[in-house]
């Protein structure tokens, strides 16, 4: 029997087909790991605010949505939609550049159950994050600073909240003499069930946490709060644990207040029995704890 012989052009072809075969195969696989870890396609990454913002309009429950590198905001960035139990909304990494707005927070999350990791978000002329009206939201992994109020702030009936290993520095309220910009906030009205675990205020002109008319326990654990109330008007504690009028069990524990202007806690007239079980601190300008019950 004669022997076939191919030619160079169809061996090349086979080639080419082959690969292809292998480049689907792989794809699908990753395809499917996508899917099965977060419910839905993995987005591509985002570079501008046009393209971010029609992103996080239309975003609905399994959707990840990326950030690529650093995007000026011209105005706040609104999370509105909502995720499931099941399937919440990923928005992740990049730097969001809030100094371009106008006396308003970098972002806004009305919605619920959202996972927001691995981002920073700096100089916005208000709080960089918000949290309001939603609940079950994982806020993991960001860097707050810069900022002209607190860094991070739930209020107005937000619950169910889980902040964990974020960082908040350098925010300073200008036009308050630095009364205002605390690390953290969760205070005025936020509803039940909101905890941080693993976070670090630092260097903020007012306090660390700020529970201040906070009607529901919070939960904070394992987190440091040093140096703050470097503004002129700040009141310097570590973590100020509610105020006048109130009777609210918050927990503090295994916690770290160093080198707060004035107490590591305060109770701030809170008379509720407040659990600082583990927690310490050392170089607060007044002393360690007050009006703890």
């Amino acid at each position: 029997m004669k022997r076939k012989n191919f030619s160079t052009r169809a061996f090349c072809a086979c080639c080419v087909l082959v690969a292809s075969l292998l480049a689907n195969s792989c794809s699908k696989e990753n395809e499917q790991r996508v899917i099965s870890e977060t419910g839905s396609k993995l987005k591509a990454s985002y570079s501008t605010e046009s393209a971010l913002r029609s992103a996080i309009a239309a975003a609905k429950a399994g959707d990840v949505i990326s950030l690529s590198g650093t995007i000026k905001l011209t105005s706040t960035l609104k999370c509105t939609n909502s995720g499931t139990y099941g399937s919440k909304i990923t928005f992740q990494y990049g730097t969001l550049d809030c100094s371009g707005l106008s006396g308003s927070r970098g972002v806004e999350v009305t919605g619920s159950y959202w996972i927001i990791k691995h981002m920073t978000i700096s100089k916005a002329p208000d709080n960089g994050l918000l949290l309001q009206t939603g609940g079950y939201n994982s806020i993991s992994d960001c860097i707050f600073t810069g900022c002209g109020d607190s860094g991070f702030q739930c209020y107005n009936s937000g619950h169910d909240n889980a902040i964990s290993s974020c960082t908040s520095s350098e925010n300073y309220d200008v036009a308050n003499g630095g009364e205002n910009a605390d690390g953290f906030a969760c205070k005025l009205s936020a509803g039940k069930n909101n905890s941080f675990t693993s976070c670090t205020a630092t260097h903020n002109s007012d306090d660390g946490w700020d529970l201040i008319e906070q009607p529901y326990t919070v939960i904070i654990t394992k987190c440091l709060s040093q140096r703050n109330g470097y503004g002129t008007a700040g009141d310097g504690n570590g973590f100020k644990l509610g105020g006048a009028n109130q009777t609210v069990s918050h927990t503090v524990t295994y916690c770290t207040a160093n080198n707060n202007l004035a107490y590591g806690y305060d109770g701030n007239g809170n008379t509720g029995h407040i659990t600082t079980t583990g927690s310490s601190g050392s170089g607060n300008g007044k002393g360690l704890m007050t009006r703890i019950y």
